[in-house]
């Protein structure tokens, strides 16, 4: 089973596509390239377009313009049955009236297949899911977590070049979303199945991802690896999408080999940047690049807020700059109250000078 899956990973290519509701123009000559095997998230806010990019590719939305190919075959005006493609939707789509088994089972038959070969196949399926004996279970007797792996193996019983995720574990709660989304990363690279992602969670795009095809307003903003974009985001909306930061003037003094020396406050600091013209700019700092302390030099500031998190602390720091957000994983003074003064020094490793806009 988990051979046959692999040997079908396929590419996923999209040219120059776009579609429109009515005057609305939801995806904007969209051109992407999805290596097979590998997991693409599309990321960005609601409404932006990733949903309908994704529906386009399972052939449940026409494109009004451009070409979708699987492999190397065209499927652009393919109903979505031909394209070999599965898609798990939010709400995870289980028939209440049969059990987990014949919901696993439920495409292959279907397909008319063989008895013998369909019970192998959907007890294979749901072995690999970790659902081995439950197959009898009615669907509203699971849990939420249990339901959506029911969802991935029906899925995954089919084979499919393509696995969709939309959104899939919007219904969850945070502790349980985290174990599912490790969970669905490990499947799909022990299987190498091709699969694209659809979240508007930087988190889980953070956490599951190859790529992140981050979409602004139906456009491809920036593609990058989840490193990538943390550390060296285009433009200031894929800064402030990808992680918490901050945004403070500064000013470039210099550029060599493509780094830049800075000057934030006080301080001078040398940070990897593309070419930028000297003067102002903005950078971006990320809240645990930055280290707080009670004496020595840097930034000077007072604690408006403290937020106590177990593993960190954050802090909100009023500086002659602006409010500064800091995450402190040393605590190496312990959890410093409102109103203390303290000084901030900036790190290079996350210390990104962008444009001024």
């Amino acid at each position: 089973m988990m051979e046959a899956v692999k040997s079908q990973a396929a590419r996923v290519t999209l040219e120059h596509v776009s579609k429109r509701f009515g005057k609305t123009v939801a995806v904007d000559d969209v051109s992407l390239q999805i290596e097979p095997g590998s997991l693409v998230t599309l990321l960005g806010p609601s409404g932006c377009g990733k949903t309908t990019i994704l529906r386009m590719v399972a052939g449940l939305e026409t494109t009004t313009n451009g070409r979708v190919f699987i492999g190397d075959a065209e499927v652009t005006h393919l109903p979505p049955n031909a394209r070999d493609v599965t898609m798990m939707f939010q709400s995870y789509a289980l028939f209440p009236h049969l059990s987990v088994f014949e919901n696993v089972a439920y495409g292959l038959r279907v397909l008319r297949r063989p008895e013998a070969e369909l019970r192998k196949a959907a007890e294979d399926v749901l072995a690999l899911v970790g659902m081995v004996g439950m197959g009898e279970r009615s669907p509203n007797a699971l849990s939420g977590g249990q339901q959506q792996r029911v969802a991935l193996a029906r899925s995954l019983v089919m084979q499919p070049k393509v696995l969709l995720f939309d959104e899939p574990l919007s219904n969850l709660d945070a502790k349980l979303r985290k174990r599912m989304r490790e969970e669905i990363r490990l499947l799909q690279q022990r299987l190498g199945i091709t699969a694209i992602y659809v979240t508007h969670d930087q988190a889980e795009a953070l956490a599951i991802s190859d790529k992140i095809v981050v979409i602004e307003k139906g456009r491809i903003v920036q593609i990058g690896s989840p490193l990538e974009l943390y550390r060296s985001p285009g433009n200031r909306f894929v800064a402030e999408f990808i992680g918490e930061a901050n945004f403070l003037p500064a000013r470039l003094e210099g550029m060599e080999d493509g780094h830049a020396r800075v000057v934030i406050g006080p301080q001078r600091l040398t940070v990897d940047s593309p070419p930028l013209q000297a003067g102002a700019v903005t950078v971006l700092a990320r809240p645990e690049a930055i280290r707080i302390r009670t004496q020595g030099d840097g930034l000077f500031g007072t604690i408006q807020k403290v937020s106590y998190l177990g593993s960190s602390a954050d802090y909100t720091v009023e500086t002659e700059l602006g409010p500064v957000l800091i995450t402190d994983y040393e605590m190496q003074g312990g959890v410093l109250p409102a109103g203390t003064a303290v000084r901030l020094e900036f790190l290079p490793h996350g210390v990104y000078p962008l444009p001024v806009t």
